[in-house]
């Protein structure tokens, strides 16, 4: 049986599974979990967009070190989530 729920008892809902999906999952889940979610999130990210977020995150020294290292040095795509 579904239940209606309110906009905030959705919210609710929502906030409980969530903690409970993270309070299961193991550091390497985890890990894995944000790698992907970030790489999702990029891909969708114009060149423009892409810069900016790396720039504002973190600084733009970074994204122009990473530029270099694409650029100077391209391999294959591997899926290397620092480990």
């Amino acid at each position: 049986m579904l239940n209606s729920l309110t906009s905030a008892q959705k919210d609710e809902l929502i906030s409980q599974y969530s903690q409970i999906v993270v309070d299961s999952m193991d550091y390497k889940s985890l890990e894995q979990f944000v790698y992907d979610t970030m790489v999702e999130f990029c891909e969708k990210l114009t060149d423009n967009e892409l810069k900016d977020e790396i720039s504002l995150t973190h600084d733009e020294e970074l994204y122009e070190e990473l530029v270099d290292n694409v650029t100077s040095n391209p391999t294959p795509l591997i899926n290397n989530q620092g480990g």
